[in-house]
């Protein structure tokens, strides 16, 4: 699998705390989903963990949702 995350600008031209916004939301979203799957509170965790792991619940989707 190849990375080519310098093939998507960014919108400042420029990289920020390294990595690209689309990498840090996917970041996000696998801590959140491994918390999940773990029974793990985010109130565990430090500051900056548990800031990733609220950011990265907002994508996941509830257990009990229909879909469609």
């Amino acid at each position: 699998m190849r990375n080519d995350f310098d093939a998507i600008p960014e919108a400042s031209g420029r990289r920020e705390r390294g990595g690209s916004v689309l990498a840090r939301i996917y970041h996000d979203i696998g801590l959140a989903a491994v918390a999940e799957a773990l029974d793990l509170a985010a109130g565990d965790f430090d500051f900056d963990m548990h800031q990733s792991l609220e950011r990265g619940e907002r994508y996941l989707l509830p257990v009990d949702a229909p879909l469609a």
